[in-house]
């Protein structure tokens, strides 16, 4: 999923948690293994082709969705947050699970068990696209509702 729809994603947890700042940093920030990707493969500091590979629906190198997106290492980060982390801790590890279920949701590959590929996930939303726009306005509607 694009940024905007983890955003609000975390705004969604963060109105029912009353912890905006947690929830929404661990519903976005989980894609910073992305910029491994985008050094690695030399479109850091290149604007067009970093918008390239921001915006397309495929991950032309297939390594973007990196170790925060490992389900073990996401048990090895929550665990301990929800039981040693008090609410924010809770609160971090459910924004971080958002995140997954919304990429596992997304047409994009994932590997959830990175860097092993035996395992490819593919949802029913296309990345960018419209559906993601319509399940994004749904994810308003529940925002505004709640």
């Amino acid at each position: 999923m694009t940024l905007p729809t983890h955003f609000l994603l975390g705004m969604i947890i963060g109105k029912v948690t009353g912890n905006y700042p947690a929830a929404v940093a661990a519903s976005v920030l989980v894609d910073l293994d992305h910029l491994q990707s985008y050094i690695t493969h030399g479109v850091i500091l290149k604007p067009k082709k970093l918008w390239q590979a921001l915006t397309d629906q495929k991950d032309p190198w297939g390594d973007q969705r990196g170790i925060f997106h490992n389900i073990i290492f996401f048990g090895i980060v929550a665990i301990p947050l929800t039981f040693l982390g008090g609410s924010v801790g809770k609160i971090v590890a459910l924004g971080y699970f958002g995140h997954l279920v919304l990429d596992t949701l997304d047409g994009s590959d994932y590997w959830p068990l990175y860097p092993n590929k035996a395992i490819n996930l593919r949802g029913p939303i296309k990345y960018g696209s419209l559906q993601e726009l319509i399940f994004f306005c749904i994810l308003l509607v529940i925002f505004i509702v709640i």
